[in-house]
């Protein structure tokens, strides 16, 4: 899917808030499970390298130690405090607290809908163009490492794959995408793809 920034704007312009991005894990829990869902935010950092034009994604690996999802990779980003203006200010104080990138290196191009976890989160992914290509400053109590993927092979349906394991004897679902020896899969991922279906949408009805 070959896409500018404009392009990702126009479409998260027209993407209504109220519509949540689907979860399959959600599919696999009996029928009235709920749960007390708290706010939380994520980036989407997305860099156009200036050599040929082509996009990328800024994606953190958690720390090993962490008590949380050790090792996975995932978006900037963390639960909404009450003292957090806005939703957009959690995403982005999370980033700085996380890969050293202020609020100015950004532009906002946009929300997703909300993404609810099984954990009790329901998270807001906040798109933004890197406006300026900032040294990263990582915590490491919190971050491994970063990987710059290509937004281009993160928009191809065919590198995703639908999968299903037990946990507490419940099939858990979830999606899964690799990008060279990087394994991206549970939220993230299905976050990634319901960022393709929103993009999908707009560029199946432009003129």
């Amino acid at each position: 899917m070959d896409l500018s920034l404009d392009d990702i704007r126009a479409a998260l312009d027209k993407t209504p808030y109220r519509q949540s991005i689907h979860n399959p894990d959600e599919e696999m829990f009996p029928q009235g499970y709920e749960l007390d869902y708290r706010s939380a935010a994520v980036l989407i950092p997305i860099w156009q390298a200036p050599e040929d034009g082509e996009l990328y994604v800024l994606l953190t690996q958690r720390a090993l130690h962490m008590r949380n999802h050790p090792g996975q990779i995932a978006f900037p980003g963390g639960k909404h405090d009450p003292d957090d203006a806005s939703i957009q200010y959690t995403a982005l104080r999370e980033t700085l607290e996380e890969v050293g990138l202020a609020p100015d290196c950004f532009d906002l191009l946009g929300e997703l809908g909300e993404y609810c976890t099984l954990s009790g989160f329901c998270i807001k992914p906040i798109v933004a163009e890197m406006t300026r290509r900032s040294e990263l400053s990582l915590c490491e109590e919190e971050v491994k490492s970063v990987h710059w993927v290509p937004l281009r092979h993160l928009l191809t349906p065919q590198n995703y794959a639908f999968k299903q394991r037990k946990l507490d004897s419940i099939s858990r679902g979830y999606f899964e995408v690799y990008y060279q020896d990087i394994r991206i899969w549970g939220v993230t991922a299905g976050i990634l793809y319901g960022l393709y279906q929103t993009l999908s949408r707009h560029l199946t009805n432009r003129p």
